[in-house]
């Protein structure tokens, strides 16, 4: 490809790709690698999931966002002797700081909470509920209101990736981990009640052993929690933990999802994604142009002024927007410094970019 300097002329001659071009590019090569699975199926199953998720919305129950993608068979899985459930969980082997779970899907709400629950944190195992958890009880909050919208919203994409062809838990080791903040109000542990918040590790196991009938969802899902200390929280950390190369494909998918949702352009979320790295805009749009050239030929695009005008008159207000719709619960003021949109931007899960999805933004680019 031809070599062209720019110097600024070419500016409005290069184009980024939206986010519903790099998810039909992503789709497109992971069909490749699954090719019993036509495109239009993927691509249909992506944007229904999408359109699932956006209709929720917040106010109604968790359990819709976690029904929406059940199969039929899920729903009609007869129901397991309570007892026999008690008995796995009790000859489950945690550490001092964990406790089990049982969720149902049918009811969308918990069926067994380790009693341990009550050692751990102070509070009673029936208190410990999705309601509750989740702001769906006026009267008992166990959430963190910056974190509560977002483990809703990971939590229809997690079901919804799992909705996709050719991806389903195989292995009682395979899981879908959030980490979140739990409120200690109600604890009737003086220690821990002072704390304020703690920090939950929830660990979804979809297949509680290995010998469960092969579906995709299961009518019981174990919960491993563990609890740690909430001083070096940051953000809710989604993550699918399976084998390395369908780990990086669901968390891909997971974060496409969030992306279209969210709808921050990827070109500016690439300049939010520099600032992470670098203080100095030159910096970052040296490495902009580095990568454009890279990938189109087309050299010296972005100024350091051209960057600090985008942060400063669209980025800073477009992420602040996206805060104020997505997160009902969340504290957010008006965002007066490139920190500030980093800090709403992880708190979205927009920030990292996965390194595939960051090739395909630049390979979509057309000029």
């Amino acid at each position: 490809m031809e070599r062209k300097a720019s110097k600024n002329k070419q500016f409005s001659k290069i184009i980024f790709p939206n986010w519903d071009e790099v998810i039909h590019s992503y789709l497109n090569e992971l069909n490749a690698e699954f090719p019993q699975t036509n495109f239009s199926e993927y691509v249909k199953i992506f944007f229904d999931k999408i359109e699932e998720i956006r209709n929720i919305g917040f106010g109604n129950h968790i359990a819709q966002t976690m029904q929406m993608a059940l199969t039929a068979s899920a729903l009609t899985k007869p129901e397991v002797d309570k007892s026999i459930i008690s008995s796995k969980i009790s000859n489950l082997q945690g550490e001092f700081n964990q406790f089990h779970s049982i969720f149902e899907l049918n009811t969308g709400n918990f069926i067994y909470v380790d009693p341990n629950v009550e050692n751990l944190l102070g509070i009673h195992p029936n208190v410990f509920s999705i309601p509750n958890l989740f702001g769906l009880n006026p009267d008992i909050t166990l959430y963190h209101p910056n974190d509560v919208s977002h483990v809703i919203r990971w939590a229809g994409i997690a079901y919804g990736v799992l909705s996709f062809p050719n991806f389903k838990i195989n292995s009682s080791k395979e899981y879908y981990k959030v980490n979140f903040r739990l409120a200690t109000e109600l604890s009737n542990n003086p220690k821990i009640k002072s704390k304020k918040f703690v920090e939950l590790e929830k660990k979804c196991f979809l297949k509680a052993n290995d010998e469960e009938d092969n579906l995709k969802f299961p009518r019981y899902h174990l919960d491993k929690w563990t609890v740690y200390d909430a001083e070096n929280f940051t953000y809710v950390k989604p993550q699918f933990v399976s084998d390395p190369h369908s780990s990086e494909i669901m968390n891909s998918l997971a974060y496409l999802m969030n992306a279209y949702l969210l709808d921050i352009h990827p070109k500016y979320l690439l300049m939010l994604n520099g600032r992470k790295q670098f203080d100095r805009n030159k910096e970052i749009a040296l490495s902009l142009n580095k990568s454009i050239e890279e990938t189109c030929g087309i050299v010296d695009f972005y100024t350091e002024n051209q960057i600090a005008d985008t942060f400063a008159k669209t980025i800073r207000n477009k992420v602040y927007q996206t805060c104020k719709k997505w997160d009902s619960f969340g504290d957010y003021s008006e965002i007066m410094s490139e920190q500030q949109s980093l800090d709403y931007c992880h708190r979205l899960g927009l920030l990292t970019i996965p390194n595939s999805i960051i090739s395909h933004i630049y390979r979509n680019i057309s000029y």
